[in-house]
């Protein structure tokens, strides 16, 4: 049995995995605010029994791999703090950013919790990407090697976000003067989205109640939903372009299933699409939404069963 712990910015799922046919049956999963106290919290949940190797995704950058800060929450992960809780050696605790360990499992999820929106055929043995919105903003690159599926983990979240139009520029320059510097992560995240509303109206209203504004019909609400769908759509695109990601782009974080049948997946495919000369050459990259409820925790069953 492998511990497989997602420890994102908001909260931190801890469960056990184990192999069933050709994936990993994810069971007993506990949920809980994300907060410093990760070891202990590990040896709570664990409560004396024996795992073999444990896994931990991880809502920061990797940089020794020994131990992780996070990006939005006070807190760091030491693999050797870990082991001790897990009662592990330290070499069987592996520690990735959390949407490597997405990227690990997309080969590993059922076909049927990865829906299509949009895009043509994906290309086999092409890289992908995969992108997702929710307390930040994740991204990694999957790619076939000789090796097997390798993924390549880094913080594309945070590069800049630009304007290309006149209508963008306007709101563009709001949320400068409020926040400086523009990422991808200042508007494509839950946090995000409440920053875009408010450079749109002049109020502060939570997430869930801007969803809850737009499903109504409220104009400013229903226009802070077509820009994030339509800037979504514009990194998602340039993150194609740089890792030629024929294999399709993948679409995961806590926002887009929140939204379901509500996501304008024609608005994204328009933006995904419009970086000329290479319109057709996007157009025929499929896109899909990740609908697994835990594919960063298959994703951890996956690199700690090998070891890597």
């Amino acid at each position: 049995m492998i511990l497989v712990g997602d420890v994102g910015g908001t909260h931190t799922r801890l469960a056990f995995a184990a192999p069933l046919n050709g994936t990993f049956e994810i069971s007993g999963i506990e949920t809980s605010r994300t907060t410093p106290d990760f070891a202990a919290k590990v040896a709570r949940f664990l409560r004396g029994r024996t795992v073999e190797a444990a896994a931990f995704g991880v809502a920061g950058p990797v940089t020794t791999e020994r131990a992780i800060r996070l990006t939005n929450v006070d807190a760091r992960l030491d693999a050797a703090e870990l082991a001790g809780a897990a009662g592990l050696a330290e070499a069987d605790v592996i520690l990735a950013n959390d949407f490597r360990a997405i990227a690990e499992g997309i080969p590993y999820l059922p076909r049927d919790t990865l829906v299509p929106c949009g895009g043509g055929t994906a290309v086999a043995g092409e890289p992908v990407v995969v992108l997702g919105a929710g307390t930040g903003l994740g991204a990694s690159i999957g790619a076939p090697g000789a090796g097997g599926w390798r993924v390549i983990q880094g913080e594309g979240g945070h590069v800049d976000l630009a304007p290309v139009d006149n209508e963008e520029l306007e709101i563009w320059q709001r949320l400068r003067l409020a926040h400086g510097r523009v990422s991808a992560e200042t508007v494509l995240s839950g946090p995000g989205l409440e920053r875009l509303y408010r450079a749109i109206s002049g109020r502060q209203l939570a997430a869930a109640d801007i969803d809850a504004a737009a499903w109504r019909g409220e104009p400013e609400a229903v226009y802070a939903h077509t820009l994030f769908t339509r800037w979504l759509g514009r990194v998602a695109g340039n993150l194609a372009l740089v890792a030629g990601a024929r294999g399709g782009v993948f679409l995961a974080g806590g926002i887009l299933p929140r939204w379901g049948a509500r996501f304008d997946i024609a608005a994204f495919r328009r933006a995904f699409e419009d970086k000329e000369p290479y319109g057709a050459w996007l157009r025929a990259i499929p896109s899909f939404i990740v609908t697994h409820p835990h594919p960063g925790l298959v994703g951890l069953a996956v690199l700690a069963s090998a070891g890597r």
